[in-house]
């Protein structure tokens, strides 16, 4: 049974709950509520006077749901409203210094939540004696629309990006009055969320804020040229009926609207999407809230003190085409058009490479190995490689773990590390792994390194750019 526990910081008392796993303070407000005039503005970091009830979860960013197959594993039930900007911190217990853990939700920058999900939050704070904070922040085009030609500098492009940074710094604020130590803060992320932690090596006044990063299925390479973000601004004002420069009309703009503005505005075909100048949500080199691409940054020796983990899954585009959201290529043509979207001009080459790599491979299969090495892995390596020569440390791991759903048809695909990394197999939203002995080791295995990390800075694995070893995880 859960009891109220208060705890001040900095002015406010925070009211959460309490039971014999530790303390948990839900949906603390960071940063105003971006709505009206605030809309699509930078956030504003808020400072709290008085009771502040923690007892209950916040609202996630507006999104439109996704249809998941009954095997994926699901993060649904969370309430959703604009006034989004919030957090949600576990800790076993309100004394020492504990690592502290912030949480990048993921999502392709369209969905995801702070809120919920499968993750067991504080069975694992409480497992690995750490500080977990999940924040949420905006996603879609209320976080990433390139507004700046419209709004001027009172709409950088990267809100989203903003939001996370305002968490960060009331991490850096507030943490210690919650048991965790400011001076070390590990990122974690899957997919979009990893990349967002990516992002963080290309911002200025930021690396005060974090000491390690674990990144998932994403790096530090993932970034959209302004001329692509300005041409789906425009398809959306357009869309929309709206004027360049008309902010009012911007603004109240029914959330509805812009949710299904930002579906039609957005490539459909996943490949088509992750390509350079395809259409999607994400960071922004927008040479205001991003100033440099982020393996400059890391390249520039900035971040040096600070390890990294990237990791992938072995399969990871094999997910769309079992989802339903790509069809699998039935042509030699179609597979080399896929293939031009990334390497214009060096399409056949590309397509004999991965022949002479997997000979025998249908066109489905090689359209998915292109994918899966073009889109996360070749960027994680590169992620790590820039890290290393830059006289960083940098950690990598490939996440080969396959379900027994259908004969393993589904492989080791997009995101099937994350229930693992929090050591939460068995959850009722994870059926792919329920029952698995062997995957309920692999999870007490992964989070247990995840926990390593944040307090020693290294996994029990060598250093990828010193002895060339890519952990395997099965």
């Amino acid at each position: 049974m859960m009891a109220p526990v208060d705890v001040s910081s900095r002015g406010a008392a925070y009211r959460g709950l309490y039971d014999k796993d530790g303390f948990r303070f839900l949906g603390i407000p960071y940063g105003k509520a971006p709505v009206g005039a605030l809309r699509f503005q930078p956030p504003q970091a808020v400072a709290l006077t008085g009771m502040v009830d923690a007892t209950r979860a916040g609202r996630a960013p507006p999104q439109v749901p996704r249809p998941m197959p009954a095997w994926a594993p699901r993060n649904t039930g969370f309430e959703v409203g604009e006034d989004c900007l919030n957090l949600n911190v576990f800790t076993p217990g309100l004394e020492g210094k504990r690592p502290v853990i912030v949480h990048v939700f993921g999502g392709g920058f369209q969905t995801g939540s702070a809120n919920g999900g499968y993750q067991d939050d504080m069975g694992f704070a409480s497992a690995g004696d750490v500080v977990l904070v999940r924040p949420n922040f905006r996603i879609g085009a209320l976080g990433f629309l390139a507004l700046g030609a419209q709004m001027g500098d009172a709409a950088p492009a990267n809100r989203g990006m903003l939001d996370l940074v305002v968490a960060l710094e009331w991490v850096a604020k507030h943490v210690a009055d919650f048991g965790g130590d400011p001076g070390n803060v590990t990122l974690l992320g899957l997919s979009s969320g990893a990349f967002m932690i990516g992002s963080l090596f290309g911002m200025e006044g930021v690396g005060h804020l974090f000491h390690r990063a674990w990144m998932m299925s994403g790096s530090a390479s993932r970034i959209i040229d302004i001329d692509t973000a300005r041409a789906m601004t425009q398809d959306f004002l357009e869309r929309a009926g709206i004027r360049p420069g008309d902010r009012a009309a911007l603004e109240n703009l029914p959330v509805e609207t812009v949710l299904s503005l930002q579906e039609q505005i957005v490539a459909t075909d996943l490949g088509e999407r992750n390509a350079p100048g395809g259409h999607t949500f994400g960071i922004i080199l927008d040479g205001t809230s991003l100033k440099r691409h982020p393996l400059e940054g890391l390249a520039s020796g900035e971040f040096r003190d600070k390890p990294i983990v990237v990791g992938w899954t072995r399969d990871e585009a094999r997910m769309w085409y079992a989802c339903g959201i790509m069809q699998p290529p039935e042509s030699r043509e179609r597979l080399l058009a896929t293939i031009r979207r990334f390497f214009p001009d060096r399409e056949k080459a590309t397509l004999a490479t991965l022949q002479a790599a997997y000979p025998g491979a249908s066109f489905a299969e090689l359209e998915e190995r292109f994918l899966s090495v073009t889109i996360y892995r070749g960027p994680a390596q590169r992620t790590a490689e820039t890290h290393g020569r830059a006289g960083g440390r940098a950690f990598a791991y490939e996440f080969c773990w396959v379900p027994d759903f259908e004969g393993g048809r589904l492989g080791a695909s997009h995101g099937f590390d994350e229930p693992f990394i929090f050591g939460n197999v068995e959850a009722e939203r994870v059926p792919l792994a329920r029952g698995r002995t062997e995957a309920q080791q692999l999870a007490r295995e992964m989070s247990g390194e995840l926990v390593r990390f944040a307090r020693t800075g290294a996994p029990s694995w060598p250093d990828f750019c010193q002895s060339g070893q890519i952990k395997q995880l099965r």
